[in-house]
């Protein structure tokens, strides 16, 4: 008689694994977010652009306190506008093009850049099962939705 597989154990190895996926990702997001604000500030000056990148590098600590417990690398390039995950990299090359082109255009990638991040958190918070790794997804998630609100308003003046 065979003895049968262990699979929650093998299917929380996988959540694990996914979890760390989850926290390399959400780490370069967050660089995406800080990196594309610091270059619309310096071609618009907008205030709003220069207060949310500082808070983008707030997030981008709160991750990397997740991964350094865990012993993860941090897979983030020192380079502004160099990612290691190519989707991103892709979708930061897009954004700067678009923002590039007007201050309201700028607006509209701001907001283009927060409603991602409320998506994706709110799929991450969905399968996250340790209790640091959902208490930090709430307080980017909520952060967010602050600066979504923010590119909001300054779209709503044109």
């Amino acid at each position: 008689m065979t003895k049968p597989e262990n699979t929650s154990s093998s299917a929380s190895l996988a959540n694990k694994s996914s979890q760390n996926e989850l926290l390399a990702y959400l780490i370069e997001e967050e660089k995406l977010a800080h990196d594309v604000y610091s270059v619309m500030h310096d071609e618009y000056g907008a205030n709003v652009f220069g207060n949310i990148l500082n808070s983008e590098q707030t997030h981008q600590g709160e991750v990397l306190t997740l991964l350094t417990a865990r012993s993860l690398p941090d897979p983030r390039s020192t380079e502004l506008g160099k990612f290691n995950n190519t989707e991103l990299q892709a979708l930061y090359d897009q954004l700067i093009a678009q923002g590039r082109q007007s201050a309201s255009e700028a607006y509209k990638v701001g907001v283009a850049i927060e409603e991602k991040d409320i998506a994706d958190i709110t799929k991450q918070l969905a399968t996250a099962t340790e209790s640091d790794i959902v208490l930090a997804l709430e307080k980017l998630r909520s952060g967010s939705e602050n600066h979504l609100r923010a590119f909001n308003r300054q779209l709503s003046r044109y």
